[in-house]
């Protein structure tokens, strides 16, 4: 693990190593980046293990078969479905839990929008959960507020990316904690974003995109205001007015990767083979689907893992538009490998933390490389023409390692 190699690509920031430990021996640091990292007290540490074994780094689903069932989802309800990034499975499964008395964990911006795992009980805060946040979220505060709802047999729904679930799990078997009434949920993850340079970002917004008075009181990296399939960057104002961001979106950015935790260019768990009860995403390839229902307004694809997940899942389909899906158009990049660190990422952080003009590094970056802008080009038209699969399985084999 990190604390042995000190090599970044092994650790995803999980903060488990420094949960597990029962000597302190192991605090955070942030690096240049905006990435936490453990740091290692030799003085304290007993040598005992158990941080390596709570490490998410030291598994590996890369290579694990699996055959989950795949499905089309679509909310019913047309409030959950405006205010969700997709199709609303993540309401859909937080209802069934609140509805018993349970509690759901998810990422949430605070009033500076700083992004954090919270603990909701009530539809308010899982408004605050929903929609994608293409930032790194802090989980630091999950850990021992989900062992005490376990512990006092409360219905629990754990939302995240595939390493932290891991993380999270990994840790309540260690701690012995029951997990009969535990749910978990994780994405199918492009990476996480710095938090450093999303700060930066939010200050920019408030700066130079804000008529002069007002502040920013939501921000929605996902709005539906044009379409679902535009994937629009919203800030609203205090004056009730939501401002696009087309012209200087952070998904842009997100997705040239040049701000991606170094550790996600080597997941180890972009694979069918999933931790949690359910893998949620985004469904696009609804035309060579054929669905059965209309797909504006957004649609997740949605792996159901385990049979705890299918006992939950046939619970809650009345409250949704359904219809299974094959693997082969269920296909998606990050189903079968991370992505690719691109070439000038190193370029890139050079300049942004040697310029004082932020704007200017975020916005010539946010073009990303010549392949990415071919890539988002074509994969549309990919997809019409049910070509995306072999598409992506060639990219593999041109710029995949092994």
């Amino acid at each position: 693990m990190y604390t042995e190699t000190k090599n970044i690509h092994d650790c995803c920031g999980c903060q488990a190593c420094m949960m597990i430990c029962g000597k302190n021996a192991i605090t955070m640091s942030v690096n240049e980046e905006g990435f936490a990292y453990p740091v290692l007290n030799s003085d304290k540490c007993v040598r005992c293990g158990l941080c390596a074994k709570v490490c998410p780094g030291e598994k590996d689903y890369v290579r694990e078969a699996a055959d989950p069932d795949i499905y089309a989802v679509k909310s019913k309800s047309g409030e959950v479905l405006q205010s969700s990034s997709s199709g609303g499975m993540f309401s859909i499964l937080s209802r069934w839990i609140l509805d018993r008395g349970g509690v759901v964990y998810g990422a949430a911006f605070d009033e500076s929008f700083r992004l954090s795992h919270i603990r909701g009980e009530t539809d308010r805060d899982i408004l605050k959960m929903r929609t994608s946040k293409y930032v790194e979220s802090d989980i630091s505060g999950v850990y021992e507020a989900a062992r005490s709802d376990l512990l006092a047999g409360r219905y629990v729904l754990l939302t995240g990316t595939p390493c932290q679930i891991s993380a999270l799990l990994a840790w309540l078997k260690m701690r012995h904690v029951p997990t009969d009434t535990l749910y978990t949920m994780d994405v199918i993850c492009h990476g996480v974003p710095s938090r450093k340079v999303w700060a930066d970002y939010v200050d920019i917004l408030r700066k130079d995109f804000l008529p002069s008075g007002h502040r920013i009181t939501g921000i929605n990296m996902r709005s539906k205001k044009v379409s679902w399939e535009k994937q629009e960057v919203a800030a609203t104002l205090d004056s009730g007015e939501v401002k696009l961001l087309s012209d200087f979106s952070f998904n842009r950015l997100f997705l040239s990767l040049n701000i991606t935790r170094p550790s996600c260019f080597h997941c180890r768990y972009t694979s069918y083979q999933r931790v949690s009860d359910f893998t949620l995403g985004d469904f696009w390839n609804f035309d060579q689907a054929r669905l059965r229902f209309d797909p504006r307004g957004g649609v997740n694809e949605v792996l159901v893992n385990t049979a705890k997940g299918r006992a939950l899942f046939e619970q809650v389909r009345e409250n949704a538009d359904i219809q299974p899906l094959t693997k082969e158009v269920a296909w998606q990049p990050h189903l079968e490998y991370p992505a690719k660190e691109p070439a000038g990422r190193a370029k890139f952080w050079n300049e942004y933390l040697s310029s004082e003009d932020k704007k200017a590094v975020i916005s010539r970056y946010m073009k990303g490389s010549f392949v990415t802008r071919v890539i988002h080009a074509v994969t549309p038209l990919l997809r019409k023409t049910g070509l995306y699969t072999i598409a992506g399985k060639c990219y593999k084999l041109v710029f995949g390692k092994k």
